[in-house]
């Protein structure tokens, strides 16, 4: 079962790499607003990129319905939601669904 949520990201950060105890490692993370069902901002903070969303396969700017599974973090073994998928929406989902309303 996945776990959605209704994503604007604000700017996609550049990929960072690094090497850890020998082990490389990279990340790359944006910053987002999570948004009620109507588009108004619910929240704001940072999204963790999984590996196939980032460097030139990453997203740009928009609206997006997301898509989270739980997983443990390697870091600290808590159990997260962590991105799987992003579908862009249409640039004007949210006018028809306010509209649609009235």
């Amino acid at each position: 079962m996945a776990i959605t949520a209704l994503i604007k990201i604000i700017k996609v950060n550049e990929e960072r790499t690094g090497n850890k105890d020998g082990r490389p490692w990279s990340m790359q993370d944006a910053e987002c607003l999570l948004l009620n069902e109507d588009g108004t901002p619910a929240q704001v903070g940072v999204l963790m990129l999984p590996k196939q969303l980032r460097g030139k396969d990453s997203p740009t700017p928009g609206d997006y319905v997301g898509a989270f599974a739980l997983g443990v973090s390697l870091r600290d073994r808590r159990v997260e939601a962590m991105l799987t998928g992003l579908t862009a929406l249409p640039p004007n989902h949210f006018q028809k669904s306010s509209r649609s309303g009235q």
